[in-house]
């Protein structure tokens, strides 16, 4: 049976001839995947909360709850273009996704000890945390030239969507949105985090500066 290690190296290897190298070249498919992730994220979002939820005021508390993440990011990726560009988003793609989180597996699986935040993802370490950030912290300096301000934002933010999405699935009483990706789970399982560090990333620049 594959590790942990080989089915994320797999799915890596997937992420970059299917999405990030095309992706990087196109604008357009840029923006087409992005809706689609995120369409596909909102329909397992409404399925997985539709089979559980039955009172009017859990209903209330989801919708609040969807529309925390679902309004920033419907917005951001209509000013992405203008504001990042497309080629920076999938930057923030790698660094924070596919570094960070791989990052943090590797590190907590190997030395973690001390758990964190243990009613939300009682598998998150301290030490994930820390040696993920060294690590994808090197990565974005060393190879896309990110400012320390930047890489620090997405990986933070980063960290906050995964807690966040997970303590909604914890509510649920799920371990995953769906099963479309199999083990790895959902679409919202993969881009959780994802959007949290991409609309820091975006907002920030729209706000303050790019840098």
């Amino acid at each position: 049976m594959p590790t942990e290690f080989q089915k994320r190296a797999g799915v890596f290897v997937g992420l970059v001839t299917c999405l990030l190298l095309p992706m990087w070249r196109s604008e357009l498919y840029c923006y087409t995947v992005l809706c689609c992730f995120i369409l596909g994220g909102t329909l397992e979002y409404w399925t997985a909360v539709y089979s559980r939820v039955s009172s009017l005021q859990d209903w209330a508390v989801y919708l609040i709850l969807f529309m925390v993440w679902v309004l920033p990011t419907m917005a951001a990726l209509h000013i992405y273009g203008g504001v990042i560009g497309h080629t920076r988003l999938v930057e923030c793609l790698i660094i924070q996704l596919v570094v960070g989180d791989s990052a943090q597996l590797i590190v907590g699986r190997s030395i973690g000890r001390h758990h964190v935040c243990v009613k939300l993802s009682p598998k998150k370490t301290l030490e994930g945390y820390v040696g993920g950030f060294v690590l994808t912290f090197m990565y974005g300096a060393l190879v896309h030239g990110w400012s320390p301000l930047n890489i620090s934002v997405v990986y933070v933010f980063g960290c906050i969507g995964d807690l966040y999405f997970s303590g909604i699935k914890r509510r649920l009483g799920i371990k995953d949105y769906s099963r479309i990706l199999s083990s790895h789970g959902g679409l919202l399982d993969r881009i959780d985090s994802f959007m949290f560090a991409a609309n820091a990333l975006v907002w920030k620049a729209f706000f303050f500066s790019p840098e």
